[in-house]
């Protein structure tokens, strides 16, 4: 199959999400924290480009994935933000999976201020029967942390862990 369009995340990029958030972050608080600007799966998907030097593809609905790697794998990817200064709980969901085939998928997971606080990477093949499962296709976190495992964690500046999607 031939890959899709997809481009580099830069800097113009990361500009125009840090702007995003500080916009959705004001209408938050504006609105008491009782209305969001449902901006976090983007958010997601061009914070896990950047970190992994992968490429956004520009028309990720109709390809069935987000993001093609250095390899030309296909990476779907998945995002959760926090409502609290916690990570997100383990109970909540992701985001509805599309029946098309994937290489593998990356779940971001956010805190409250849209800080990238973990990575988690699972093939096609482990999540495929939990996915099957579920009549909306929606695993829960503790489900796909299961059926892979954690590749960035965010510490303090001075300690900064990072290892590849394999």
């Amino acid at each position: 199959m031939k890959n899709p369009e997809a481009v580099t995340v830069n800097k113009k990029f990361l500009t125009l999400i840090s702007l995003a958030i500080d916009t959705a972050l004001k209408y938050e608080a504006l609105t008491g924290g009782k209305r969001k600007l449902g901006i976090t799966g983007e958010v997601g998907e061009v914070l896990v480009c950047r970190q992994f030097g992968l490429r956004l593809v520009l028309d990720s609905r109709s390809e069935g994935f987000d993001a093609i790697d250095k390899a030309g794998r296909h990476v779907q990817i998945k995002t959760r933000r926090s409502e609290s200064e916690d990570l997100p709980s383990k109970l909540g969901r992701v985001s509805r999976f599309s029946e098309h085939p994937f290489d593998y998928a990356l779940l971001a997971l956010l805190d409250h201020k849209y800080e990238l606080c973990e990575i988690w990477q699972a093939t096609y093949s482990a999540l495929k029967p939990i996915i099957d499962r579920q009549k909306r296709r929606s695993p829960t976190l503790r489900e796909f942390q299961n059926s892979g495992e954690r590749v960035f964690e965010s510490l303090p500046p001075d300690r900064h862990r990072k290892t590849r999607p394999r």
